[in-house]
């Protein structure tokens, strides 16, 4: 006789107990309220929160918001159709524009999300037969998405440019242009690419540069033009997105010229997606008027980071990074986990990363800083932190 069938919920509800079994089970907060800044609120309790990315602090700044919400009191908080179906607007247009400019590409798209628009960048960039090389650890948008593709995909270890340089050396002389695919600023390890090395290699090997800047637009770079813009020209394209420092949502692919039309016609994220709102960017306008002017909470951030990596040194405890996400490797998932809750029992909120938002075994507590934490709250986190690295493993 035929073995019974499990349901699909069964074979969910295996997968899920299966990784709580390896320390692995998620149980997301929820705040009592959104946008609170560094102090929110859960069941009531305050806590000191580090799993923020509003890295400027402007998503907690009533005077942003307000001017937000004018915005969409203005125009439509919805484009009601895909780009190609009908969802252009003048304003979007605009916008797009003046972003392309104020970051220094040629064109612009928006899109609904950073994890969209990487998609949509593997789907247009990569083609049948191409080498593409790729930083192990890029974000899990990406690393999803080049299976799907017929390119020639091959990893080099993270943030090691030698490796890079002799992957691109002994490969076979190419038919298409190769494509190289990392991050400035890596989102779980705090890693920062060397900017000027990664330019070097694409003037000796004539790659393709496409940057994911998603962590570090708004906060990082000139103007938060990004990492890539302390070396004009590095990238060939680049995403950002408005729902971390810049305080907004949505994301935009920075390309060069003529490519938004390859993107309009090859990829399918933004094909069969409704458009971004025309309200969006109404508020993407008033955003770019802003960021010239937040140099300030730029250099608070600066030194948030600097003065936290400096306190938890003094104590013995590793930091990875040297940006505004600050990474303390732990190790394995149980331990990692642990320390998540001890620090949550202290009132203090990080992100315990383990598989598969990082790989087995390499375990980080994730603090996300911002222009807002002031120099008590470090300490407290510290001293929080502390305390719970004695947790057994």
């Amino acid at each position: 006789m035929a073995d019974a069938q499990r349901s699909l919920r069964d074979c969910l509800d295996g997968r899920v107990r299966e990784g709580r079994s390896r320390g692995l089970g998620r149980r997301p907060p929820l705040f009592d309220a959104a946008g609170e800044g560094p102090i929110v609120h859960m069941g009531g309790r305050a806590f000191l929160n580090f799993t923020s990315n509003d890295g400027l602090g402007l998503a907690s700044s009533p005077a942003w918001r307000a001017e937000v919400a004018a915005c969409f009191a203005a125009f439509p908080p919805s484009a009601s159709a895909s780009r190609l179906a009908g969802g252009r607007s003048r304003i979007t247009e605009e916008a797009e524009s003046a972003t392309a400019a104020y970051f220094g590409f040629d064109e612009c798209l928006f899109l609904p999300s950073g994890y969209q628009g990487n998609l949509a960048c593997v789907a247009t960039l990569t083609q049948a037969g191409q080498a593409v090389f790729v930083d192990r650890r890029v974000h899990a948008s990406i690393a999803r998405a080049l299976p799907a593709g017929k390119a020639d995909v091959r990893a080099y270890a993270h943030a090691d440019y030698g490796r890079l340089e002799r992957r691109l050396t002994s490969a076979a002389p190419a038919a298409i242009q190769p494509l190289v695919i990392t991050e400035s600023l890596f989102s779980m390890d705090g890693t920062v690419l060397d900017v000027a090395r990664m330019a070097e290699l694409r003037r000796k090997h004539g790659f393709f540069l496409m940057v994911d800047e998603a962590h570090a637009v708004g906060a990082l770079g000139p103007g938060g033009r990004g990492l890539c813009a302390d070396v004009p020209g590095t990238a060939d394209a680049a995403l950002g997105t408005f729902g971390k420092s810049l305080g907004l949502f949505g994301s935009f692919l920075l390309l060069p010229k003529g490519f938004s039309a390859f993107f309009e016609y090859l990829s399918s994220p933004i094909m069969h997606s409704t458009a971004m709102p025309p309200a969006h960017a109404a508020a993407v306008l008033k955003l770019l008027e802003r960021l010239p002017g937040l140099e300030g909470r730029r250099a608070r951030l600066r030194d948030n980071a600097a003065f936290f990596r400096a306190r938890l040194a003094e104590r013995g405890i590793p930091t990875r990074g040297t940006a505004h996400i600050v990474a303390v490797p732990v190790g394995g998932e149980a331990r990692t986990a642990c320390l998540g809750e001890r620090l949550c029992e202290r009132g203090v909120l990080a992100l315990a990363a383990r598989y598969p938002t990082v790989p087995h075994g390499d375990g980080l507590l994730r603090f996300g800083l911002t222009a807002l934490h002031t120099r008590p709250q470090l300490l407290r986190a510290v001293d929080a932190l502390a305390e719970a690295w004695a947790c057994p493993a």
